[in-house]
Protein backbone atom coordinates (compact mmCIF):
# COMPACT_ATOMS: atom_id res chain seq x y z
CA UNK A 1 0.00 0.00 0.00
CA UNK A 2 1.67 3.20 -1.28
CA UNK A 3 0.85 6.34 0.69
CA UNK A 4 0.18 8.49 -2.58
CA UNK A 5 -2.97 5.58 -2.87
CA UNK A 6 -3.97 6.46 0.17
CA UNK A 7 -3.87 10.45 -0.68
CA UNK A 8 -5.70 10.33 -3.27
CA UNK A 9 -9.12 8.88 -1.82
CA UNK A 10 -8.10 10.94 1.49
CA UNK A 11 -8.78 14.01 -1.07
CA UNK A 12 -12.67 13.55 -0.50
CA UNK A 13 -12.34 13.13 3.32
CA UNK A 14 -10.03 14.25 6.09
CA UNK A 15 -7.00 11.97 7.22
CA UNK A 16 -6.13 13.44 9.96
CA UNK A 17 -5.17 11.96 12.95
CA UNK A 18 -5.56 11.52 16.72
CA UNK A 19 -7.15 8.54 18.90
CA UNK A 20 -10.78 9.18 18.70
CA UNK A 21 -11.79 6.17 21.34
CA UNK A 22 -11.84 3.80 18.17
CA UNK A 23 -12.45 0.17 19.45
CA UNK A 24 -9.55 -2.54 18.00
CA UNK A 25 -10.86 -4.32 15.00
CA UNK A 26 -12.14 -7.69 15.99
CA UNK A 27 -12.39 -9.40 12.10
CA UNK A 28 -9.68 -8.03 9.48
CA UNK A 29 -10.97 -8.15 5.96
CA UNK A 30 -8.04 -9.70 4.01
CA UNK A 31 -7.23 -11.29 0.43
CA UNK A 32 -6.08 -14.45 -0.43
CA UNK A 33 -6.04 -16.30 -3.98
CA UNK A 34 -8.08 -13.79 -5.81
CA UNK A 35 -10.90 -13.35 -2.83
CA UNK A 36 -11.93 -11.62 0.25
CA UNK A 37 -12.60 -13.12 3.85
CA UNK A 38 -12.10 -12.46 7.50
CA UNK A 39 -9.77 -13.72 10.50
CA UNK A 40 -9.58 -12.73 14.22
CA UNK A 41 -6.60 -11.03 16.00
CA UNK A 42 -4.95 -14.59 16.11
CA UNK A 43 -5.00 -15.43 12.13
CA UNK A 44 -7.57 -17.74 12.50
CA UNK A 45 -10.00 -17.84 9.42
CA UNK A 46 -13.43 -16.81 10.90
CA UNK A 47 -15.70 -15.94 7.50
CA UNK A 48 -14.47 -17.58 4.23
CA UNK A 49 -12.41 -16.23 1.07
CA UNK A 50 -15.64 -15.55 -1.30
CA UNK A 51 -16.18 -12.08 -1.87
CA UNK A 52 -14.50 -9.87 -4.80
CA UNK A 53 -14.82 -6.95 -2.16
CA UNK A 54 -15.49 -6.81 1.36
CA UNK A 55 -15.13 -3.87 3.88
CA UNK A 56 -14.49 -3.63 8.09
CA UNK A 57 -17.33 -4.05 10.12
CA UNK A 58 -19.08 -1.35 11.48
CA UNK A 59 -21.88 -1.86 14.21
CA UNK A 60 -22.32 -5.67 13.62
CA UNK A 61 -22.18 -5.57 9.98
CA UNK A 62 -19.99 -5.27 6.87
CA UNK A 63 -20.47 -4.48 3.46
CA UNK A 64 -19.13 -7.61 0.80
CA UNK A 65 -19.78 -7.91 -2.94
CA UNK A 66 -19.53 -10.85 -5.46
CA UNK A 67 -19.26 -8.97 -8.63
CA UNK A 68 -17.70 -11.99 -10.66
CA UNK A 69 -20.17 -13.96 -9.58
CA UNK A 70 -22.67 -10.92 -10.43
CA UNK A 71 -24.26 -10.88 -7.39
CA UNK A 72 -24.37 -7.21 -6.49
CA UNK A 73 -24.03 -5.84 -3.03
CA UNK A 74 -25.19 -6.78 0.41
CA UNK A 75 -24.08 -6.69 3.79
CA UNK A 76 -23.03 -9.85 6.20
CA UNK A 77 -22.75 -10.04 9.89
CA UNK A 78 -19.85 -11.54 12.21
CA UNK A 79 -21.20 -15.11 11.51
CA UNK A 80 -21.24 -14.61 7.65
CA UNK A 81 -24.33 -14.93 7.17
CA UNK A 82 -26.47 -12.25 5.15
CA UNK A 83 -28.30 -9.55 6.74
CA UNK A 84 -29.53 -7.99 3.52
CA UNK A 85 -29.21 -9.80 0.33
CA UNK A 86 -26.56 -9.09 -2.29
CA UNK A 87 -29.16 -7.37 -4.43
CA UNK A 88 -27.81 -3.80 -5.24
CA UNK A 89 -25.65 -2.40 -7.63
CA UNK A 90 -24.00 -0.74 -5.25
CA UNK A 91 -24.22 0.35 -1.64
CA UNK A 92 -22.38 2.78 1.32
CA UNK A 93 -21.31 0.92 4.44
CA UNK A 94 -23.57 1.35 7.72
CA UNK A 95 -23.14 5.48 9.10
CA UNK A 96 -25.45 6.65 12.40
CA UNK A 97 -27.59 3.51 11.65
CA UNK A 98 -28.07 3.69 8.03
CA UNK A 99 -26.44 3.26 4.57
CA UNK A 100 -27.05 3.97 0.79
CA UNK A 101 -28.29 1.59 -1.57
CA UNK A 102 -28.71 1.81 -5.05
CA UNK A 103 -31.07 -1.35 -6.58
CA UNK A 104 -30.89 -1.86 -10.36
CA UNK A 105 -31.77 1.29 -12.56
CA UNK A 106 -33.10 3.32 -9.39
CA UNK A 107 -32.01 5.72 -7.52
CA UNK A 108 -30.36 5.67 -3.86
CA UNK A 109 -32.36 4.82 -1.11
CA UNK A 110 -31.46 5.12 2.60
CA UNK A 111 -32.00 1.72 4.34
CA UNK A 112 -31.16 0.59 7.67
CA UNK A 113 -29.80 -2.55 9.27
CA UNK A 114 -33.04 -4.89 8.49
CA UNK A 115 -33.06 -3.63 4.89
CA UNK A 116 -36.27 -1.86 5.21
CA UNK A 117 -36.18 1.90 3.24
CA UNK A 118 -36.85 4.53 5.09
CA UNK A 119 -36.58 7.28 2.14
CA UNK A 120 -35.39 7.08 -1.60
CA UNK A 121 -33.39 10.05 -3.13
CA UNK A 122 -35.49 10.14 -6.37
CA UNK A 123 -33.46 13.03 -8.37
CA UNK A 124 -29.97 12.65 -6.68
CA UNK A 125 -27.23 11.45 -8.98
CA UNK A 126 -24.84 10.67 -5.63
CA UNK A 127 -25.96 9.96 -2.26
CA UNK A 128 -22.95 9.88 0.58
CA UNK A 129 -23.08 8.73 4.18
CA UNK A 130 -24.20 10.26 7.40
CA UNK A 131 -22.20 12.68 9.37
CA UNK A 132 -23.64 14.13 12.16
CA UNK A 133 -26.98 13.37 11.60
CA UNK A 134 -26.66 14.74 7.74
CA UNK A 135 -25.80 13.14 4.75
CA UNK A 136 -24.22 14.93 1.50
CA UNK A 137 -26.71 14.42 -1.86
CA UNK A 138 -25.97 15.98 -5.35
CA UNK A 139 -28.31 16.72 -8.48
CA UNK A 140 -27.29 17.20 -11.72
CA UNK A 141 -27.84 20.95 -12.45
CA UNK A 142 -26.95 22.86 -16.16
CA UNK A 143 -23.61 23.76 -14.87
CA UNK A 144 -23.00 20.26 -13.58
CA UNK A 145 -23.22 18.44 -10.24
CA UNK A 146 -23.94 20.49 -7.40
CA UNK A 147 -24.14 19.25 -4.11
CA UNK A 148 -26.49 19.55 -1.07
CA UNK A 149 -27.84 17.69 2.75
CA UNK A 150 -30.51 15.73 3.73
CA UNK A 151 -31.74 14.71 7.17
CA UNK A 152 -32.45 11.15 8.25
CA UNK A 153 -36.34 11.68 7.44
CA UNK A 154 -34.92 12.51 3.41
CA UNK A 155 -35.72 16.46 3.78
CA UNK A 156 -33.19 18.72 1.94
CA UNK A 157 -32.31 20.67 4.71
CA UNK A 158 -29.24 22.60 2.64
CA UNK A 159 -30.22 23.05 -0.64
CA UNK A 160 -27.53 21.86 -3.30
CA UNK A 161 -25.43 24.82 -4.41
CA UNK A 162 -21.79 23.35 -4.50
CA UNK A 163 -19.47 21.61 -6.57
CA UNK A 164 -18.20 19.69 -3.72
CA UNK A 165 -18.17 19.16 -0.25
CA UNK A 166 -16.40 16.93 2.90
CA UNK A 167 -18.91 15.83 5.71
CA UNK A 168 -20.17 17.61 9.13
CA UNK A 169 -17.62 17.41 12.02
CA UNK A 170 -17.84 19.94 14.75
CA UNK A 171 -20.92 21.27 13.57
CA UNK A 172 -18.76 22.37 10.38
CA UNK A 173 -18.46 21.41 7.25
CA UNK A 174 -16.37 21.97 4.24
CA UNK A 175 -17.66 22.90 0.53
CA UNK A 176 -16.34 24.21 -2.64
CA UNK A 177 -18.04 27.28 -4.03
CA UNK A 178 -18.54 27.90 -8.24
CA UNK A 179 -15.10 29.25 -8.17
CA UNK A 180 -12.98 26.16 -6.62
CA UNK A 181 -12.65 28.21 -3.83
CA UNK A 182 -12.92 26.05 0.15
CA UNK A 183 -14.58 27.12 3.33
CA UNK A 184 -16.80 25.39 6.03
CA UNK A 185 -20.61 26.06 6.56
CA UNK A 186 -22.44 25.35 9.45
CA UNK A 187 -26.20 23.22 9.77
CA UNK A 188 -28.04 26.36 8.68
CA UNK A 189 -25.96 26.41 5.10
CA UNK A 190 -24.71 29.31 6.58
CA UNK A 191 -20.98 30.61 6.27
CA UNK A 192 -19.04 29.98 8.85
CA UNK A 193 -15.53 30.51 7.63
CA UNK A 194 -15.04 32.31 4.19
CA UNK A 195 -14.59 30.02 1.17
CA UNK A 196 -10.98 31.44 0.59
CA UNK A 197 -9.18 28.27 0.22
CA UNK A 198 -7.37 26.01 -2.16
CA UNK A 199 -8.63 22.78 -0.44
CA UNK A 200 -9.99 22.13 2.92
CA UNK A 201 -10.68 19.04 4.74
CA UNK A 202 -13.31 18.07 7.44
CA UNK A 203 -12.79 19.11 11.53
CA UNK A 204 -11.38 16.74 13.51
CA UNK A 205 -11.88 18.20 17.02
CA UNK A 206 -11.73 21.65 17.02
CA UNK A 207 -8.76 21.51 13.84
CA UNK A 208 -9.03 21.08 10.33
CA UNK A 209 -6.36 20.86 7.54
CA UNK A 210 -6.38 23.65 4.95
CA UNK A 211 -4.46 24.47 1.84
CA UNK A 212 -3.66 28.58 1.02
CA UNK A 213 -1.27 28.98 -2.10
CA UNK A 214 -0.60 25.15 -2.61
CA UNK A 215 0.91 24.86 1.44
CA UNK A 216 -1.38 23.38 4.23
CA UNK A 217 -1.94 24.57 7.78
CA UNK A 218 -4.14 23.65 10.33
CA UNK A 219 -7.22 26.16 10.76
CA UNK A 220 -9.12 26.53 14.26
CA UNK A 221 -13.07 26.67 14.20
CA UNK A 222 -12.48 30.28 15.31
CA UNK A 223 -11.24 30.60 11.73
CA UNK A 224 -7.69 31.15 12.90
CA UNK A 225 -4.60 29.42 12.09
CA UNK A 226 -3.50 26.58 14.83
CA UNK A 227 -0.58 25.68 12.30
CA UNK A 228 0.60 28.64 9.61
CA UNK A 229 0.40 27.12 5.75
CA UNK A 230 3.94 26.68 5.28
CA UNK A 231 4.16 22.70 4.86
CA UNK A 232 3.83 20.78 1.88
CA UNK A 233 1.67 18.32 3.71
CA UNK A 234 0.33 18.25 7.30
CA UNK A 235 -1.26 15.96 9.46
CA UNK A 236 -2.71 16.14 13.27
CA UNK A 237 -1.12 13.57 15.68
CA UNK A 238 -2.42 14.22 19.14
CA UNK A 239 -1.35 17.28 20.36
CA UNK A 240 1.49 17.70 17.79
CA UNK A 241 1.55 17.41 14.34
CA UNK A 242 2.99 15.45 11.71
CA UNK A 243 4.47 17.71 8.21
CA UNK A 244 6.13 17.34 5.41
CA UNK A 245 8.95 20.07 4.66
CA UNK A 246 11.52 19.74 1.96
CA UNK A 247 10.33 16.24 1.46
CA UNK A 248 11.09 14.86 4.64
CA UNK A 249 8.61 14.00 7.42
CA UNK A 250 9.02 14.61 10.97
CA UNK A 251 6.77 16.02 14.12
CA UNK A 252 6.59 19.70 15.68
CA UNK A 253 4.79 21.51 18.53
CA UNK A 254 1.65 23.70 17.82
CA UNK A 255 4.44 26.56 17.85
CA UNK A 256 6.79 25.12 15.33
CA UNK A 257 9.00 23.19 17.87
CA UNK A 258 10.83 20.43 15.99
CA UNK A 259 9.49 17.33 18.29
CA UNK A 260 10.77 14.82 15.85
CA UNK A 261 13.89 15.81 13.18
CA UNK A 262 12.36 15.71 9.88
CA UNK A 263 14.21 12.76 8.49
CA UNK A 264 12.06 10.66 6.97
CA UNK A 265 10.96 9.54 3.90
CA UNK A 266 7.36 8.88 4.90
CA UNK A 267 5.55 8.47 8.03
CA UNK A 268 2.23 7.83 9.84
CA UNK A 269 1.17 9.42 13.08
CA UNK A 270 1.44 8.02 16.39
CA UNK A 271 -2.28 7.79 16.47
CA UNK A 272 -2.14 7.51 20.02
CA UNK A 273 -0.08 4.31 20.37
CA UNK A 274 3.45 3.87 21.48
CA UNK A 275 4.81 3.94 17.74
CA UNK A 276 4.57 5.60 14.30
CA UNK A 277 5.72 3.71 11.20
CA UNK A 278 8.49 5.28 9.10
CA UNK A 279 10.28 5.12 6.27
CA UNK A 280 13.80 5.15 6.04
CA UNK A 281 15.38 4.81 2.97
CA UNK A 282 13.46 2.31 0.91
CA UNK A 283 12.40 0.50 3.63
CA UNK A 284 9.42 0.70 7.20
CA UNK A 285 10.08 0.78 10.72
CA UNK A 286 8.65 1.59 13.87
CA UNK A 287 9.72 4.67 15.96
CA UNK A 288 9.08 5.79 19.38
CA UNK A 289 7.88 9.12 20.77
CA UNK A 290 11.31 10.28 21.04
CA UNK A 291 12.20 9.06 17.79
CA UNK A 292 14.15 6.38 18.60
CA UNK A 293 14.06 2.98 15.99
CA UNK A 294 12.24 0.71 18.27
CA UNK A 295 11.58 -1.69 15.34
CA UNK A 296 14.50 -1.40 12.52
CA UNK A 297 13.60 -0.94 9.27
CA UNK A 298 13.18 -3.66 7.51
CA UNK A 299 9.56 -4.15 5.61
CA UNK A 300 8.10 -3.07 2.20
CA UNK A 301 5.35 -1.20 3.86
CA UNK A 302 4.31 -0.86 7.04
CA UNK A 303 1.10 0.74 8.78
CA UNK A 304 0.28 1.68 12.26
CA UNK A 305 -1.16 -0.49 15.34
CA UNK A 306 -4.40 -1.54 16.34
CA UNK A 307 -4.68 -3.22 19.34
CA UNK A 308 -1.24 -4.01 19.24
CA UNK A 309 -1.06 -5.72 15.75
CA UNK A 310 0.22 -3.73 12.72
CA UNK A 311 -0.23 -4.45 9.57
CA UNK A 312 3.36 -4.87 7.65
CA UNK A 313 3.93 -6.10 3.92
CA UNK A 314 7.24 -8.43 3.43
CA UNK A 315 7.52 -9.52 -0.57
CA UNK A 316 4.82 -8.70 -1.47
CA UNK A 317 2.36 -10.40 1.50
CA UNK A 318 1.11 -8.83 3.99
CA UNK A 319 1.21 -10.04 7.95
CA UNK A 320 0.66 -8.69 11.26
CA UNK A 321 3.07 -8.16 13.85
CA UNK A 322 3.16 -7.60 17.68
CA UNK A 323 4.94 -4.32 19.37
CA UNK A 324 7.92 -6.23 19.48
CA UNK A 325 8.53 -6.74 15.64
CA UNK A 326 7.37 -10.70 16.23
CA UNK A 327 4.64 -12.02 13.52
CA UNK A 328 1.45 -12.40 15.32
CA UNK A 329 -0.32 -13.64 11.99
CA UNK A 330 2.40 -14.86 9.37
CA UNK A 331 2.70 -12.83 5.82
CA UNK A 332 0.34 -15.17 3.62
CA UNK A 333 -2.30 -12.65 2.52
CA UNK A 334 -2.57 -11.10 -0.73
CA UNK A 335 -3.95 -7.55 0.46
CA UNK A 336 -6.18 -5.65 3.10
CA UNK A 337 -8.69 -3.36 1.73
CA UNK A 338 -8.42 0.29 1.39
CA UNK A 339 -11.71 0.60 3.46
CA UNK A 340 -9.41 -1.04 6.55
CA UNK A 341 -6.40 2.27 6.28
CA UNK A 342 -9.23 4.70 5.66
CA UNK A 343 -11.27 4.09 8.87
CA UNK A 344 -7.96 3.70 11.05
CA UNK A 345 -7.42 7.51 10.62
CA UNK A 346 -11.16 8.91 10.25
CA UNK A 347 -13.99 8.31 10.86
CA UNK A 348 -15.45 7.05 7.56
CA UNK A 349 -15.26 4.43 5.27
CA UNK A 350 -13.74 3.92 1.83
CA UNK A 351 -17.64 3.24 0.76
CA UNK A 352 -18.91 6.73 1.41
CA UNK A 353 -20.56 6.99 -1.19
CA UNK A 354 -22.83 5.45 -4.07
CA UNK A 355 -23.98 6.96 -7.44
CA UNK A 356 -27.60 6.70 -9.06
CA UNK A 357 -28.30 4.05 -11.58
CA UNK A 358 -31.20 5.87 -12.99
CA UNK A 359 -30.86 5.19 -16.56
CA UNK A 360 -31.94 8.35 -18.99
CA UNK A 361 -29.85 9.74 -21.09
CA UNK A 362 -28.74 13.00 -19.22
CA UNK A 363 -27.96 11.55 -16.46
CA UNK A 364 -25.45 8.83 -18.31
CA UNK A 365 -23.91 10.87 -20.24
CA UNK A 366 -22.84 13.12 -17.44
CA UNK A 367 -21.10 9.72 -15.99
CA UNK A 368 -19.33 9.08 -18.92
CA UNK A 369 -17.99 12.41 -19.22
CA UNK A 370 -16.92 12.68 -15.65
CA UNK A 371 -15.02 9.29 -15.72
CA UNK A 372 -13.57 9.97 -19.05
CA UNK A 373 -11.83 12.96 -18.02
CA UNK A 374 -11.22 11.58 -14.95
CA UNK A 375 -9.35 9.02 -17.08
CA UNK A 376 -10.88 6.13 -15.37
CA UNK A 377 -11.79 4.27 -18.68
CA UNK A 378 -13.31 1.16 -16.46
CA UNK A 379 -15.80 3.35 -15.08
CA UNK A 380 -16.48 5.08 -18.18
CA UNK A 381 -16.93 1.65 -20.26
CA UNK A 382 -19.83 0.67 -17.65
CA UNK A 383 -22.07 3.33 -19.69
CA UNK A 384 -20.33 2.57 -23.23
CA UNK A 385 -21.90 0.47 -26.14
CA UNK A 386 -19.18 -2.00 -27.37
CA UNK A 387 -17.61 0.08 -29.81
CA UNK A 388 -16.81 2.59 -27.73
CA UNK A 389 -15.37 0.47 -25.49
CA UNK A 390 -13.34 -0.50 -27.77
CA UNK A 391 -12.32 3.15 -28.85
CA UNK A 392 -11.51 3.36 -24.84
CA UNK A 393 -9.26 0.77 -24.75
CA UNK A 394 -7.04 2.66 -27.41
CA UNK A 395 -7.01 5.52 -25.12
CA UNK A 396 -6.29 3.20 -21.75
CA UNK A 397 -3.41 1.71 -23.53
CA UNK A 398 -1.71 5.14 -24.15
CA UNK A 399 -2.75 6.73 -21.28
CA UNK A 400 0.40 6.76 -19.90
CA UNK A 401 1.85 8.76 -21.98
CA UNK A 402 0.15 11.56 -21.00
CA UNK A 403 1.89 14.09 -19.11
CA UNK A 404 0.77 15.19 -14.94
CA UNK A 405 -0.11 18.59 -16.16
CA UNK A 406 -2.51 16.95 -18.39
CA UNK A 407 -3.92 14.59 -16.48
CA UNK A 408 -4.43 17.08 -13.81
CA UNK A 409 -5.98 19.75 -16.16
CA UNK A 410 -8.45 16.96 -17.29
CA UNK A 411 -9.51 15.75 -13.70
CA UNK A 412 -10.36 19.73 -13.17
CA UNK A 413 -12.78 19.95 -16.44
CA UNK A 414 -16.00 20.38 -14.69
CA UNK A 415 -19.05 19.22 -17.07
CA UNK A 416 -22.61 21.01 -17.48
CA UNK A 417 -25.35 18.65 -19.19
CA UNK A 418 -27.86 21.20 -20.78
CA UNK A 419 -30.51 19.17 -21.99
CA UNK A 420 -31.51 16.33 -24.86
CA UNK A 421 -33.30 15.25 -27.88
CA UNK A 422 -34.34 11.92 -28.24
CA UNK A 423 -35.76 9.79 -31.20
CA UNK A 424 -36.84 6.20 -30.34
CA UNK A 425 -33.66 3.89 -29.30
CA UNK A 426 -31.59 7.18 -30.09
CA UNK A 427 -30.97 10.52 -28.00
CA UNK A 428 -28.29 13.37 -28.60
CA UNK A 429 -27.03 14.91 -25.07
CA UNK A 430 -25.91 18.73 -24.90
CA UNK A 431 -23.34 19.27 -22.95
CA UNK A 432 -20.14 21.84 -22.22
CA UNK A 433 -17.16 22.17 -20.20
CA UNK A 434 -15.23 24.29 -18.24
CA UNK A 435 -12.30 24.96 -20.45
CA UNK A 436 -14.20 25.25 -23.27
CA UNK A 437 -16.06 28.69 -22.70
CA UNK A 438 -19.07 27.38 -22.59
CA UNK A 439 -19.77 25.98 -26.32
CA UNK A 440 -21.81 23.82 -26.30
CA UNK A 441 -21.03 20.19 -28.07
CA UNK A 442 -22.91 16.29 -28.78
CA UNK A 443 -23.06 13.19 -27.23
CA UNK A 444 -24.75 10.25 -28.98
CA UNK A 445 -26.02 7.49 -26.83
CA UNK A 446 -28.39 4.53 -28.26
CA UNK A 447 -30.50 2.26 -26.15
CA UNK A 448 -29.59 -1.41 -25.93
CA UNK A 449 -31.12 -4.13 -23.93
CA UNK A 450 -33.24 -1.11 -22.13
CA UNK A 451 -30.25 0.74 -20.78
CA UNK A 452 -28.97 3.69 -22.60
CA UNK A 453 -25.12 3.91 -23.75
CA UNK A 454 -22.35 6.54 -25.15
CA UNK A 455 -21.98 5.85 -28.82
CA UNK A 456 -19.23 7.45 -30.67
CA UNK A 457 -20.77 8.91 -34.10
CA UNK A 458 -19.66 11.02 -37.17
CA UNK A 459 -22.82 10.21 -39.22
CA UNK A 460 -24.53 13.55 -39.33
CA UNK A 461 -27.64 11.93 -40.64
CA UNK A 462 -28.40 10.17 -36.87
CA UNK A 463 -28.87 13.66 -35.92
CA UNK A 464 -32.21 14.46 -34.75
CA UNK A 465 -34.20 17.55 -36.06
CA UNK A 466 -35.93 18.85 -32.76
CA UNK A 467 -34.22 20.92 -30.43
CA UNK A 468 -33.15 19.81 -27.53
CA UNK A 469 -34.78 20.26 -24.74
CA UNK A 470 -33.83 21.63 -21.22
CA UNK A 471 -34.89 19.44 -18.26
Amino acid sequence: MKRNGLLILALVFFISCGDRGRSHTRFFPVKQNGYYGYIDREGHTEIPFRYSRAGCFEGGVALVANLDKETGWGFIDHSGNYVIRPVYTAATAFSEGLAFVVPGGGAPRAVDKNGITKFTLEQALSAEIFREGLAAYSVLGPQGEIWGFVNKSGETVIQPAYKAVGYFSSGLCCVMNRNGEWGYINKKGEIAIPTVYRNAHPFAGDMAKVNVAGKWGILHTSGKFILEPRYEDVDVDGKIFLVKHDNKWGWIARGGGVVIPLLFNDAYPFNGNKFAPVKSSDKWGYINEKGKFIIAPQYDFAFGFDGGLAVVENKGKYGFIDEEGKFAIEPTYDHLPVDYYIRYFAPTSAFYSVKSDVNDPRTVAYKWLTAFYRMDYAEACRNATEDTKALLEKFSGVSDMISDSTRRHMAGVMVGVNGYKQSGDRAIVTYTLSDNKGKEQLLFLVKTNNRWLVQFSKNEEELIEEEPSAL
